[in-house]
């Protein structure tokens, strides 16, 4: 069976399915291939900070595109409350950036005053203003940055809704259906197969997560994208958590709503294993303890670990492929799949409709030249 659609989509994860929604809303008919269900991996489980300020080394490309999709969050949750009822947990509260030796303050520091000249909300706080915003971080605190417009949404709600939203505006969406093989005539695709079926699309969007590198194979076009584990836990506090987010080199923590919190993170170069170790969790509830103490007497909800798609420059793969004139790869976001989403969409939808993107895509070229992988990673 053959199904002719204007654009393809591979891949049901928050890209994907930003991508599905923005593209109907312009009018683009859009088939979605998922390997599982919509949100089952990273996309569904990642702590969902919204952070391009506490991300960002420096003002480079990531910077730019981070804060450009920040400033879509607001809108985008209103109108995916509007059109499936779902919230996407949005909340506005800030990011605490804390430092609790001289090396992290210096950072801090740095970080503080590069941002300040380049105009971003950042505020300096002193060891005072941390305990008053956030009494029950630790007594080691030096001070902190307070970014106001860093935030933070549930991520598993935001790709469910994006994936509704997007099925309400005609997108035919396809579960447990994995691509298997394209249907070449030369250099052109012609169809992406998939479980009885291949779909036949003007334009193909490769957005598959740490498993593009599988599927460019089947064209034959390197896809340098790599799994890297993060591992994840919640724990429950009945009160006195985290006021805000509080991204930190022991750990971070993310609340959510009814006193939950997750704790994270580890990086991971384990291949497409997803098991949770003790281990890791180790790494990061000691991390989590030393940076705000009551988490030793929180109850442990449940740990989990995702895959996420790991460039060795840690820019997104987006855009065209040069040789491929059918096929757009919008991968290898990492650690800020959910915050790039937004605009990634939006750039999706202009290169499909318009030909072209608002922004340059020069730094984010699949083919572009790329840092060795690590050796964990070889």
């Amino acid at each position: 069976m053959t199904k002719t659609t204007d654009v393809a989509i591979i891949g049901g994860g928050v890209i994907g399915c930003a991508a599905a929604y923005v593209l109907a809303a312009a009018g683009v008919r859009v088939v979605l291939l998922e390997r599982g269900e919509i949100a089952c991996e990273a996309s569904g489980e990642a702590a969902g900070m919204l952070a391009p300020q506490a991300e960002a080394s420096d003002a480079g490309p990531f910077l730019a595109l981070g804060t450009a999709s920040r400033d879509l969050f607001p809108a985008l949750a209103d109108a995916l409350r509007e059109e499936t009822g779902l919230d996407v947990g949005y909340r506005r509260d800030g990011t605490v950036y804390p430092c609790v030796n001289e090396e992290e303050e210096a950072e801090a520091r740095q970080r503080f005053a590069w941002q300040r000249e380049r105009g971003l909300p950042v505020e300096w706080w002193d060891a005072q203003d941390v305990r008053k915003a956030e009494p029950g971080i630790t007594p080691a605190v030096r001070g902190a940055l307070f970014i106001p417009g860093d935030h933070h949404v549930v991520s598993g709600t935001l790709t469910r809704a994006l994936a509704v939203a997007a099925a309400r505006r005609g997108v035919e969406i396809r579960e447990g259906a994995p691509v298997t093989g394209f249907v070449r005539d030369r250099k052109r695709i012609m169809g992406v197969k998939s479980v009885g079926t291949t779909v036949s699309a003007g334009r193909y969007i490769l957005a598959a997560g740490p498993w593009s590198a599988q599927v460019g194979y089947l064209l034959g076009l390197p896809v340098p994208v790599l799994p890297v584990k993060g591992q994840l836990c919640m724990a429950g506090f009945l009160q006195g958590g985290p006021r805000h987010v509080l991204y930190s080199h022991l750990a971070y923590m993310v609340p959510r709503p009814g006193g939950e919190v997750v704790l994270g993170t580890t990086v991971e170069f384990a291949g497409f294993d997803k098991q949770v170790t003790v281990g890791g969790l180790r790494g990061i509830l000691a991390g989590a303890c030393a940076l705000y103490p009551a988490v030793a007497e929180a109850p442990l909800r449940r740990a989990w670990a995702g895959l996420r798609p790991y460039t060795t420059d840690e820019l997104p793969l987006l855009g065209a492929v040069p040789e491929v004139e059918e096929l757009l790869v919008a991968t290898g976001h990492h650690r800020n799949g959910i915050l790039l989403a937004p605009i990634t969409a939006q750039l999706l939808r202009e290169l499909v409709v318009g030909g072209r993107a608002s922004v340059s895509l020069e730094p984010f070229r699949v083919d572009r030249p790329l840092p060795p992988a690590p050796v964990e990673a070889r």
